[in-house]
């Protein structure tokens, strides 16, 4: 009996598939304190736990000497790592406010801001005020978060039927649009003043029926007040009080 073949139709080479990364992986930024350089177990765990295609690391003291460089508006999360002690001395020794301009600097809007222990901005302190100065916002539980400050929505007016406080501050534009218009400081245009006069209000410009009144009888002349008989009186002074004795007063 003749032996049964069985035909191998898979393929000899399988190619490999192209790596496409996901758009939800967040870009990080890890910052490793200068005892860590020392550690390198500690080091290899704390990668492990990121993606790598989308993880960068620096060290804090370079970043600080400004021997590095970071790309603006690139990261979703910036993570400072603990220092080899489990503390966070080395960390904020070297976060001064000129280091947190870079940060924020190479930060996305909305992105995070964080230490790896989650105690950054927990407590009151020079640390968060720091922080805070340099344009974040702490959110609990999540770290110091870079805010879109320069959107700004614009909220329109509406008005329904209470008309009357819109026609005196300045009437509506138009029968059915719902807009106000409303005087800029509260002033007039130069062009409404110029030929209007408020009612009930005149002036006095020494024109009498269109002419100019001539007739200078009622002013009074200053020269005319004293005559030389007033400027040859004699002024006549008062008594000066004088103390007595019994401290009575005379005068």
């Amino acid at each position: 009996m003749a032996p049964a073949l069985t035909m191998d139709m898979s393929d000899d080479f399988s190619m490999p598939t192209k790596y496409i990364p996901s758009q939800s992986t967040k870009r990080t930024l890890l910052l490793s304190p200068p005892s860590l350089s020392s550690h390198q177990e500690k080091l290899t765990s704390v990668l492990q736990m990121h993606d790598r295609s989308a993880t960068d690391m620096q060290m804090l003291d370079r970043l600080s000497l400004g021997l590095v460089s970071l790309p603006e508006a690139t990261y979703d999360v910036v993570t400072v790592l603990t220092d080899a002690d489990d503390t966070r001395r080395e960390s904020q020794s070297l976060l001064n406010r000129d280091v947190l301009a870079l940060l924020v600097k190479a930060m996305k809007t909305g992105a995070v801001l964080r230490s790896q222990d989650g105690q950054w901005g927990a407590a009151e302190g020079a640390e968060k005020t720091e922080a805070i100065l340099a344009g974040l916002s702490y959110e609990q539980g999540n770290g110091f978060v870079k805010q879109d400050f320069g959107a700004q929505a614009s909220v329109p007016l509406r008005f329904g039927k209470k008309k009357g406080v819109a026609q005196a501050a300045g009437g509506l534009d138009g029968a059915n649009s719902g807009s106000v218009s409303l005087p800029l400081n509260n002033k007039r245009k130069s062009q409404d003043l110029s030929n209007a006069t408020p009612a009930g209000v005149g002036f006095d410009d020494g024109v009498e029926g269109g002419e100019v009144d001539s007739d200078d009888d009622e002013l009074i002349d200053e020269d005319a007040l004293l005559d030389e008989e007033d400027l040859n009186r004699p002024v006549k002074i008062r008594k000066s009080i004088v103390p007595c004795a019994q401290n009575r007063w005379l005068t």
